[in-house]
């Protein structure tokens, strides 16, 4: 699916609509923005493309970017969204006792700018080689140095850290990570 276009197109409705975050059933969210979708409600789904290994072949999936995750576009003043939450694959929306809190524009400009031509992301290997000195930049390890050592997926990394006299594996999220 392409990435949704943010700039409205002139009416006072569509002025007034924003991106509202709905949570799914595990492994629904398809099936979400299907049935969202024939509803009349604008759904995103952000997909990304994913190497999987299956039957001793290294193929390339698309998976959702935010698991169990996808958005909405509607406006609540005019907009009837509350069967959302009774539409199958939808477990809840993310919100308050208050009602449903929007999404900043700035957060969806910028997925949006991230996405491919097809609106599908391209998540990037990390830069570094096995091996490598590298400092964890973020995360409960910030500030430490090790070794890399593998990428576990397209988000996190293995590192060797050199604590209490040992070598120990770490499991960190790879934009935490940076050369020395």
């Amino acid at each position: 699916m392409v990435a949704p276009r943010v700039v409205a197109q002139g009416g006072a409705a569509e002025d007034m609509q924003r991106w509202y975050v709905v949570h799914t059933h595990a492994a629904s969210e398809e099936r979400a923005r299907v049935n969202l979708e024939r509803q009349g409600f604008h759904a995103w789904l952000p997909l990304c493309r994913r190497r999987r290994r299956h039957a001793r072949k290294l193929e390339v999936v698309c998976r959702p970017l935010f698991p169990r995750y996808l958005f909405v576009r509607l406006d609540l003043d005019t907009d009837r969204w509350r069967p959302i939450l009774s539409t199958f694959g939808v477990a809840d929306m993310i919100g308050s006792t208050a009602g449903p809190v929007p999404v900043p524009s700035r957060v969806i400009d910028g997925l949006t700018a991230r996405a491919g031509s097809d609106g599908i992301f391209d998540l990037e290997p990390t830069p570094f080689k096995p091996g490598e000195p590298v400092r964890i930049a973020g995360g409960p390890f910030a500030e430490l140095e090790g070794i890399f050592e593998a990428q576990s997926d397209d988000a996190r990394v293995q590192i060797l850290l050199r604590l209490m006299g040992r070598s120990v594996r770490v499991t960190v999220a790879a934009m935490d990570v940076e050369a020395t």
